[in-house]
């Protein structure tokens, strides 16, 4: 289908919706829900796509701290710290990169209407604090040994951790605009944008980081940079480094989406640790469904802090090369459930899929620097010193403080900017042909999801027009009748049945979390075990007798020589293994809790739905009774799991004897605690749970019914006119077909 009957179509949709929401239940969040982009901006992207010389537009996506900056710096930068790191999405500024004559940048700030936003959803959340706090000291209330201001100190943590699950944007616009208002700018008479310019690159990332910077002096303030340089690896491109696809600033993720439309391929960066998470793969479903994006490269980041466990070979090339066979192994698993749940780009994850491991570039931006800078290395400090030092400590024969050449040659493997590089550049040679298909696969979401739509607009349509005529009004009023005289063992029965599914939920979701941390507890002990060695050490005491005593004096005789066996344990691999059991015992508890959860809709919707119908002996119409439910399981809104890793300290040279042996007795103790805090949170989330799930249904039920008589019963007494304009309104979406 041609852009110009897209585009047409497009226009009479947003007008249907916005003259018929008032008639048609549900349509006025069709747009919403539908994605529905705006005539202007589909507009833009097409004639983007349509412009041959424009530049190549490459996306960096991923979540908060997964080394996306350190990447760029890396790969346009040769290591300069020009882009710093953001701490939370809220202090993610987007950032585009593009080639200029000069070192310039504007920073642009947020709006009034954007701040009115944020100090907004900063009292909604207060709001939701206090009510929060008041409800957790009513619950703590009368607990033996606690004095009222330490029970309100329990309280009021709780209710900030409960909050940040729950509703996190709301936290992030909380402590947004706390930053806004202890900064002391004035608001009132913020410009729009702020122009920056410098001789070179150190000094336009000097001026940067007033904006950018985590204590930035504007960066509360700064919604996106604009960045050109005239550096040669930008040449011919955009970049275009995004925040995230779950902004809480609603104007900047617009503007993402925006700019992400016209890309011609994303870079989706993600942590080698923690490689393809659910936000990784909840952010590739959406670009490629919702945006056309066909051209996906999957980046396993910050590799070097991955290649220190027991399973670890001594060989660099060969560790490197098991563990980018595994993250492939992990990658498939994933990308496979990804494609049932996407039919229609499929054959986007199956082409990475069928890639295997050539579908992942490994890299490591602190690698790369430590490359650039080696002739420093006796300066270094803070992360660079102890990435470096854990390196020398598992591959001693790769990386040593005296062979520069060595030691920067498998820098550079880890770094693999000669990867990124060259998939930069085919991306470049292809880009007659990634132009091509961008604007045919941006035309083809487009449209499916329009045929989707009027499809569900018109048989919506259709149900309403059954239900209009006199024939209907009388039914309806049976009904509503009906629906009044069941109403007291409708409530008994439903609200029986909730209480049942209920409390075996609860109680299946609390053994089941507990079986995810008495497991994950047993292979933390093995993990934490495979990291221990031994090393002889020689040692010789003094032999008692005058004989030996001359001996000692005369040419270093009179001593008995013993080998003593040592432990040893290097305390990179045991804080790797206390952090991954950490963050797998999260994500497992996450997700046995996500299936649980899901398993507990599922059935509660089908009881409801059978008991709602054996009461009422059919006499309501089934699609008021499946839609009012659907809508009370729906809400019910479940957080999730929250966890706090423990923090191990130690130094990073390899530990032996007694050291060893204090430093293992701490990572237990880690361990200990990790397992006594998810047992707590456990308990406090299956709380939150029952919290979560109402004590009651059948008001709410019975309630959304008699809504939709009320509303049918307005359309029914006008019966005639009612017909006329559904049948109006359905011609005009079969027009559009």
């Amino acid at each position: 289908m041609s852009a110009e009957v897209i585009l047409d179509r497009q226009q009479k949709l947003i007008t249907w919706l916005a003259a018929h929401a008032d008639i048609l239940n549900g349509a006025v969040g069709a747009s919403s829900q539908w994605e529905i982009d705006t005539i202007d901006s589909l507009k833009e992207a097409l004639l983007r796509l349509d412009d041959e010389n424009r530049l190549m537009d490459i996306g960096i996506v991923g979540r908060v701290k997964a080394g996306k900056s350190t990447l760029l710096n890396a790969l346009v930068f040769n290591g300069e710290s020009v882009l710093p790191q953001a701490a939370t999405p809220m202090t993610a500024a987007l950032t585009t990169l593009t080639y200029g004559e000069r070192f310039k940048a504007t920073a642009r700030f947020y709006s009034q209407a954007d701040l009115a936003n944020i100090e907004q959803a900063a009292a909604v959340y207060s709001d939701l604090l206090e009510k929060s706090l008041i409800e957790e000291l009513r619950r703590t209330e009368g607990r033996a040994g606690l004095d009222p201001e330490r029970r309100r100190e329990l309280a009021e943590r709780g209710a900030r951790r409960a909050l940040a699950t729950q509703q996190p944007s709301l936290q992030a616009s909380h402590e947004q605009w706390a930053k806004i208002t202890a900064s002391g700018l004035s608001l009132a008479h913020l410009k729009e944008d702020k122009p920056l310019e410098a001789d070179d690159v150190e000094g336009l990332a000097a001026l940067l980081a007033d904006y950018v910077a985590a204590e930035g002096h504007y960066m509360p303030v700064t919604k996106s940079v604009d960045i050109e340089m005239p550096v040669e690896a930008l040449r011919g491109l955009r970049i275009i480094d995004t925040p995230g696809l779950n902004d809480p600033v609603a104007s900047r993720e617009a503007r993402t989406h925006d700019l992400l439309k016209c890309c011609d391929v994303v870079f989706v960066v993600s942590p080698a640790a923690q490689f393809m998470s659910q936000e990784d793969l909840d952010v590739m479903a959406r670009i490629t469904a919702a945006e056309g994006i066909r051209e996906l490269v999957l980046v396993a980041s910050q590799v070097d802090n991955t290649l220190h466990g027991s399973e670890m070979q001594a060989q660099l090339h060969a560790s490197l090369t098991g563990l980018r066979r595994e993250l492939a192994g992990h990658a498939g698993k994933v990308l496979d459930k990804l494609k049932l749940s996407n039919p229609e780009v499929g054959d986007v994850f199956q082409s990475l899929v069928d890639k295997g491991e050539d579908a992942i570039i490994h890299s490591s931006g602190m690698c790369h620097s430590m490359s650039v800078e080696f002739d420093s290395v006796a300066d270094w400090q803070g992360g660079r010193l102890t990435a470096w030092q854990n390196l020398k400590e598992t591959y001693p024969d790769y990386f040593r403080d005296d062979n520069p050449g060595l030691s920067r040659t498998n820098l550079d493997q880890l770094a693999n900017m000669a990867g990124l590089h060259e998939v930069v550049e085919q991306t470049r040679l292809a880009k007659a042909r990634v132009l091509a298909a961008r604007r045919q696969d941006l035309l083809d979401a487009k449209e499916r999801k329009q045929v989707e739509l009027l499809r569900e607009l018109r048989r919506q349509l259709s149900l309403r027009r059954g239900e209009i005529g006199e024939a209907g009004l009388t039914e309806l009023k049976k009904n509503k009748r009906g629906l009044e005289r069941r109403k007291f063992n409708l409530t008994v029965a439903l609200d029986d049945e909730l209480m049942g599914i209920k409390t075996g939920f609860v109680n299946g979701l609390r053994k089941a979390m507990k079986e995810v941390i008495d497991g994950a507890y047993d292979a933390a002990d093995s993990g934490v075990s495979r990291t221990v060695g031994t090393e002889k050490t020689t040692r010789r005491t003094e032999s008692p007798g005058a004989f030996n005593w001359v001996a000692r004096k005369l040419w270093d005789g009179g001593y008995r020589e013993y080998e003593e066996n040592n432990r040893t344990v290097l305390p990179a691999a045991v804080k790797s293994a206390v952090s991954a059991f950490a963050s797998g015992l999260r994500t497992d508890l996450d997700s046995r809790a996500t299936e649980l959860q899901a398993k507990f809709g599922k059935r509660l919707f089908a009881e409801l739905l059978q008991t709602a119908r054996r009461q009422l002996d059919d006499e309501l119409d089934i699609e008021a009774v499946y839609s009012s439910l659907k809508s009370i399981v729906n809400g019910v809104e479940f957080p999730p799991v929250s966890l706090r890793a423990p923090v191990l300290k130690a130094s990073t040279m390899k530990l032996k004897g007694s050291e060893a042996d204090t430093f293992l007795e701490q990572a237990q103790h880690a361990i200990e605690t990790l397992r006594e805090t998810a047992e707590a949170a456990v308990y406090e989330y299956v709380e939150t749970v029952k919290r979560a799930i109402p004590k009651s249904v059948a008001d709410d039920f019975i309630g959304h019914i008699q809504a939709q008589f009320d509303a049918l019963q307005a359309l029914m007494e006008d019966a005639e006119k009612t017909r006329a304009t559904l049948t109006m309104m359905d011609a005009e979406l079969e027009a559009m077909q």
